[in-house]
């Protein structure tokens, strides 16, 4: 989520510039891909509509520190079909859609694909560490992409980092994760990255001031639902830009975790950034309670065409299942799915980007 000609994108306003709106499935959701434990994630997010200006995808690994694995994700503007020939090109590398893993289940019109990147980014990084900036182009209409990388250094002993992925239940997800001992304190910041998604627009012929974007509401184990954001989603990493090839939103580098407020409407009113440590602008208290043993977290897209294709966390605690599924280290792969799905879930538990992984957003 940048302010350049890049990022995000969304794609079905009832204005023409979408395709219409698309229904997902009941079976829809994001599974939990892999897990590592004593690690933190860098994540960023860009777009590159054919045509425009290259992109760039951004990484921030404290030097000295062990790139663990590194995944590139990227999404096809909804309706669009790209061929299984068409590629991007992430830091010089041609990469061909019919190399990545398509997540599944294919609930709608767009597509969303994985690739294991440790290959090109590892050397890379590690040779250099710090805020980094990567080429990204695409040769295909594409809405953008998100580069996660995970890492490990002596700063992200006792701590987890999650990468759930899959397309997650429009009508309706509920995830759980669990913690290794009571919460004591720390950071637990969250990124939802969210395709086909727009801000919407007060103005216009088909005026659409709540844009395409999903519900969070969190419960912890002490305490009741509340409202973490009513507007995840947009296409920030789209520079706002209301345009098929510019409807992708990632929390991440350059993003605020002092944002949303929980009455927000239009996803320009948050950066899909979160730290669960804290609380919001309507109540102070923190999402997450001293003692807390598990948070659930629970989300809905009213207008059913907001594509949350991959949740991402880092935590400063511990945790060690995601819906009663261990979260051990997990073989990054890209051999098809997880083996062992998590149920219906939208898994937030984005736990303490360590190191400033995820930090504030960058203006350019």
């Amino acid at each position: 989520m940048r302010n350049r000609v890049k990022l995000l994108g969304i794609a079905v306003l009832a204005m023409g510039l979408i395709f219409g709106s698309w229904v997902g499935q009941a079976s829809a959701t994001l599974n939990l891909f892999t897990s590592f434990q004593d690690a933190a994630l860098s994540i960023d997010g860009a777009t590159d509509p054919i045509g425009g200006p290259n992109s760039v995808l951004q990484s921030n690994v404290p030097a000295g520190a062990t790139v663990v694995a590194a995944f590139l994700y990227v999404a096809d503007v909804a309706g669009s079909n790209p061929t299984p020939t068409s590629s991007v090109t992430l830091a010089g590398n041609v990469l061909a859609l019919n190399t990545f893993t398509k997540l599944g289940p294919e609930a709608h019109s767009g597509n969303e694909y994985r690739l294991n990147v440790t290959s090109i980014m590892k050397p890379i990084i590690e040779g250099t560490g710090g805020l980094q900036t990567h080429t990204y182009t695409e040769q295909a209409f594409m809405d953008g992409a998100v580069l996660v990388v995970a890492y490990r250094n002596a700063s992200t002993v006792g701590g987890t980092a999650i990468i759930l992925d899959g397309e997650l239940a429009q009508a309706g997800d509920v995830t759980t994760l669990g913690f290794a001992a009571p919460y004591a304190g720390g950071s637990v910041i969250m990124s939802l990255s969210s395709a086909f998604s727009f801000n919407g627009s007060a103005s216009g012929t088909n005026p659409t001031p709540i844009g395409q974007v999903t519900v969070v509401d969190v419960v912890t184990s002490s305490q009741a639902a509340r409202t973490l954001s009513q507007c995840a989603g947009g296409n920030d990493d789209g520079d706002f830009i209301a345009a098929n090839g510019q409807l992708m939103t990632a929390g991440g580098q350059g993003d605020s975790t002092s944002n949303p407020h929980p009455q927000c409407t239009g996803g320009g009113g948050d950066d899909e950034l979160y730290d669960l440590s804290l609380g919001n602008a309507v109540d102070a208290d923190p999402f997450l309670a001293l003692g807390d043993t598990s948070i659930t977290f629970r989300t809905n897209n009213p207008s059913f065409n907001d594509f949350v294709f991959m949740l991402a966390f880092t935590s400063a605690i511990r945790v060690t299942d995601v819906d009663d599924i261990s979260t051990d280290d997990t073989p990054p792969s890209d051999d098809g799915p997880p083996s062992v799905p998590a149920p219906a879930s939208l898994v937030l538990v984005g736990l303490g980007l360590l190191g400033g992984a995820i930090a504030s957003r960058k203006r350019r």
